[in-house]
């Protein structure tokens, strides 16, 4: 997938709260590291309520992007 399309999916997740903590992303995805990408390619397939449990702690957050999400919370 373009790296463009998964910077605008970050952005219109359709809930400001998981937009606002899926921007921590946004660096990620100008690294241009595979994994790290691919990471967030796999993140953003998830539904909002998924990813809502992973920002409140109640589910897991991939390893590879825990540092990135983690800190804004």
């Amino acid at each position: 997938m373009d790296v463009r399309c998964l910077r605008y999916r970050l952005k219109r997740q359709g809930m400001l709260e998981l937009d606002v903590w899926l921007s921590n992303l946004d660096d990620v995805l100008l690294s241009e590291d595979a994994a790290l990408i691919a990471a967030v390619q796999m993140l953003l397939v998830c539904e909002a309520p998924v990813l809502l449990a992973m920002m409140h702690g109640d589910q897991a957050i991939p390893d590879i992007l825990n540092v990135y999400l983690r800190k804004s919370l």
